[in-house]
């Protein structure tokens, strides 16, 4: 959906695949928008030789970041934005030090005012998938948030990151949850498969509209 919303609004979408060996682009500048989307690894694997991508996006970010310039994380991308801005992300866990996941359709809480949030409810369900979170970057403002995970979204500058993910369709959560079966099963259990694929077609299309419309003042508010 992400994608399909660039768009629309006027952009040509290039895609870089970095985790197999393509070359991030050297051409960016502050009329484009850099989009870090999702993946397994996080920041503790920069600098492993099976990650040798993961620094190179981070030097980008990191240049882009001290001109201002649009950057949109997702996930992943939004823990390499923090990190890049100075943050901490880590591993979440609870007050015995046990380690926490959060995977699956769950609430998110918006926090404070902002032209991203317009019109959007209280709070709306989004899927999440993942087990790290970060600290809020310094001057950032935080934008939503849940229990397990208090830093879910937050903009800084022109960037804007996501720790959820609003992009997904239905039948691509059921694939993940397939193929990162073992991380669901983590999270929610041995019949966490089961669950996750059954309620990911119906919680995709009831959420359509406000995903929908998430991203759009996003991206209008970080190319603006």
């Amino acid at each position: 959906m992400l994608g399909e919303l660039l768009e629309e609004v006027g952009y040509k979408v290039e895609v870089i695949e970095a985790f197999r060996g393509e070359a991030l682009p050297a051409d960016l500048g502050a009329r484009d928008v850099l989009v870090v989307m999702g993946g397994p690894m996080g920041v503790a694997d920069i600098g492993k030789p099976e990650t040798p991508w993961l620094a190179p996006v981070v030097d980008l970010l990191r240049s882009r970041l001290a001109k201002d310039w649009p950057n949109v994380g997702v996930c992943l991308g939004m823990q390499l934005i923090a990190h890049a801005a100075g943050a901490k992300v880590v591993p979440m866990t609870d007050r015995e030090g046990r380690r926490l996941r959060e995977v699956g359709w769950g609430l998110l809480d918006f926090v404070g005012t902002d032209a991203i949030t317009r019109g959007l409810p209280a709070s709306m369900e989004v899927l999440h998938w993942h087990g790290d979170g970060c600290s809020l970057p310094a001057g950032a403002s935080i934008l939503a948030s849940t229990k397990v995970c208090p830093v879910q979204m937050f903009r800084l500058g022109r960037s804007f990151g996501m720790q959820f993910h609003p992009e997904i369709d239905g039948p691509t959560a059921c694939l993940w949850a397939k193929e990162d079966a073992a991380f669901v099963e983590a999270a929610n259990g041995s019949d966490g498969v089961r669950r996750l694929q059954e309620e990911s077609p119906l919680a995709a299309q009831r959420t359509y509209a406000l995903r929908r419309r998430l991203l759009l003042q996003a991206i209008e508010a970080v190319t603006a």
